[in-house]
Formats: structure tokens, C-alpha cells, sequence
């Protein structure tokens, strides 16, 4: 059972620049956090400083009412699973999974009772004998994860442990976690590259950029409300559509002019947006959003765009097509009936009330 609270922690690098800034974060008990973002943002460096293995350079790490800042990495009770498995190749699987316990000087009935249950749960009992060498990398995973398993942590830790695994295996060792967290009962901080992977693990997300925290929310409040256009951009396959273009008033109504064409707002849209009356602002649509024309709603044929079709992508369930209009490329994502002539033109229905508008000079998020 672990509570973490992590206040203003900096990392700060010979070159100059801070590889984590001023990072503000509390943990529940029991919660599966996420931390995502590109090569470099400073979520790997994060978790290294939690864990006890990077050196902090200001700010302060709690773990349950604990300061632990100056406790070395064995004496905070976490356990962390690498990336690269970091098994010990001329050990057996038992002895990997048993090194640390041994070093704690726990019994020898002990030491068995706990590796054979991490390895009932796990799946890996017949293969406590052989050598690490002598197994798939799903099952090498699976190994490091029993070793941390063991120690019986207050707080798990992983640090992009799926990345070398093939597209099924990452599937299937995503199930592995969810169904390890969910027994265990335990704090899970995992850090990962692949939104994907943080999408369907995280209970809450926490999106990094240039060692600071751009946004810390649930998944679907990150996906449906970005902060800014870095976090609609990362979150999201495809990536989310960006446009720039103006905003113009007609009457009484305000529409988004691309040059080629222009899309109307909606009402609620209005209070938020008149003040960009005739500036320069960017859109952005997510691919799922924009609809064939022949399949669209009557009520939102209003906002047909004409655009060329440029690529078609069958992936079985849905279609991708990558289309161009006046100076901008876009994606949409439509359904596996879909399937448009290349070099066509195509009538195209964006859908206005799944837009974002963002400030082209902050990219913050205006809607």
C-alpha cells in the first residue's frame, strides 16, 4: 500500500537544460500511472529518481508520509522492471527470480514459497530451470516481472518493459499486467513511449515534453480535452489533423477559412472564439471525425469539404485515406466499406462539434 507525492522535482544536466522541471505529482494507493511522452521528454529519468537510481537535484519524493530523497534505492521497498529484463544469463530462471531475496537473507522455504507463486501466477512454472537464454522474449518479461513480484513492493515500477516485444506479444503481455495489477492490489508507475499502451493501462496519464508536464488526467479526458496542441498531437493514431487557417464573421455566425474551403462553428464554439475574430488559428480534427459525405448526417452537409484522395490503406476493420485540400494534407478514418479511387476527388463532412481550436502563437488549447 503506497501514497507518492512528488514536489517541484528537478534533474538538471551538464549541458545546461533540465531533463525533468519543477515535476508536481500525487499518487493514489492502488493507482496505475502512466508516464508518456517522446525520446527525452524525462519520463524515464522520473522514474529512476522514485526508484532511487538517479540523483536528485532539488524538489522532494514522499512514499507513504516517508521522505525518501537520501534512502538508498534497496531501502525503498520498490521493485522496478527494465526495459532490457536485466537477467543474469548463467542463472536459472528460479535463481534470477530469487537473487534479491536472497541478498534480504530470507529463508530458504521462504525464498521457494514466493518465486513458485510469482510463477504460478505468472504462467512460468515449467520453465523455473532453464537459462534465460533459452526462452522467448515474452517469457523473459515475464521473468523480470516474478523477480519484482517477489520482493512483495510497496510500489511496482516499469520503465518501457514492453518495447522489445513484437506488436501480438506487446497485446498480450498488456493483458499480463492488467491482470497482475488487479491481484496484486499494489501502486503501478509505468513508463512508456506508446500511446497506445498508455491509453488502455493508465487509470490516469501523465504526458510529458521537454522534462515538464504538459497534462495529468484520465485517458479519455486527455484524448477528448487536450491542454495543448503538443498533447493532441501525441495522443491519438492517426495523429490529429492540424490546419491553420483564419477565423471570419458572417452575420451573426463564425467560420474556420482554410482559403479552399471553410467549415461553420458551432454556436456554443462562439463566446470562446470571437475574440480570434480575423486571426490567424489553428485546427485541429481528429481522422474519426471527418465522414464520406454519402454517409454523413443531413444536418451536417453544411461543412462539406472537397478534397483529392491521395492514399487508400485497408486495415481490415477500417480505412485510412490520406487526402489533400487546398494546402493542407489530412487523414480520415472511415469504415472498411469506404474504399475511394486514388486520385479522385471526394466529398468529405467534418464533424464541428469534435474540433479544436488552438492559439497559433501559445498552441494552447482555445476549445
Amino acid at each position: 500500500m503506497a501514497n507518492i507525492r512528488i514536489k517541484n522535482l528537478c534533474k538538471h544536466c551538464n549541458v545546461g537544460s533540465d531533463a525533468v522541471n519543477n515535476v508536481n505529482l500525487e499518487i493514489g494507493d492502488k493507482e496505475f500511472l502512466v508516464l508518456v511522452g517522446p525520446s527525452g521528454c524525462g519520463k524515464s529519468t522520473t522514474l529512476r529518481m522514485i526508484a532511487g537510481l538517479e540523483e536528485i537535484s532539488s524538489g522532494e519524493i514522499w512514499i507513504n508520509d516517508r521522505l525518501v530523497n537520501d534512502i538508498p534505492a534497496k531501502d525503498r521497498n520498490i521493485a522496478m522492471v527494465f526495459q532490457n529484463y536485466a537477467l543474469y544469463p548463467h542463472m536459472s530462471v528460479f535463481e534470477n527470480m530469487a537473487f534479491g531475496l536472497k541478498l534480504r537473507n530470507y529463508p530458504k522455504a521462504e525464498v521457494e514459497k514466493r518465486v513458485h507463486e510469482a510463477a504460478e501466477i505468472l504462467g512460468i512454472k515449467q520453465y523455473l530451470d532453464r537459462r534465460p537464454r533459452e526462452l522467448s522474449g515474452g517469457e523473459r518479461q515475464r521473468v523480470a516481472l516474478g523477480r519484482a513480484i517477489v520482493r512483495k513492493p510497496l510500489v511496482f515500477l516499469f520503465d518501457e518493459p514492453l518495447s522489445n516485444l513484437d506488436a501480438k506479444m506487446r497485446v498480450q503481455m498488456r493483458t499480463e499486467i492488467h491482470k497482475l495489477r488487479m491481484r496484486l492490489q499494489t501502486t503501478f508507475i509505468y513508463v512508456t513511449h506508446d500511446q497506445t499502451e498508455a491509453m488502455t493501462m493508465g487509470d490516469r496519464i501523465v504526458v510529458m515534453n521537454k522534462g515538464i508536464i504538459q497534462q495529468c488526467a484520465d485517458p479519455m479526458t486527455v484524448y477528448d480535452h487536450p491542454v495543448n496542441k503538443f498533447v493532441a498531437s501525441f495522443i491519438g493514431s492517426p495523429p490529429i489533423n492540424f490546419m491553420t487557417g483564419h477565423i471570419i464573421k458572417k452575420g451573426s455566425k463564425y467560420f474556420f477559412d482554410e482559403g479552399k474551403f471553410q467549415v461553420k462553428l458551432i454556436d456554443a464554439m462562439y463566446p470562446k472564439i470571437a475574440a480570434y475574430s480575423g486571426q490567424e488559428i489553428t485546427m485541429g480534427i481528429r481522422s474519426e471525425d471527418i465522414y464520406d459525405k454519402l454517409f454523413a448526417s443531413e444536418a451536417s452537409l453544411e461543412n462539406t469539404v472537397r478534397a483529392t484522395c491521395e492514399v487508400v490503406e485497408p486495415l481490415g476493420s477500417e480505412v485510412y485515406l490520406y487526402l489533400g485540400s487546398g494546402k493542407h494534407s489530412f487523414i480520415a478514418r472511415v469504415g472498411a466499406h469506404d474504399r475511394p479511387e486514388v486520385n479522385r476527388d471526394m466529398d468529405l463532412v467534418f464533424d464541428m462539434s469534435k474540433v479544436h481550436f488552438f492559439d497559433s502563437k501559445t498552441e494552447e488549447t482555445i476549445i
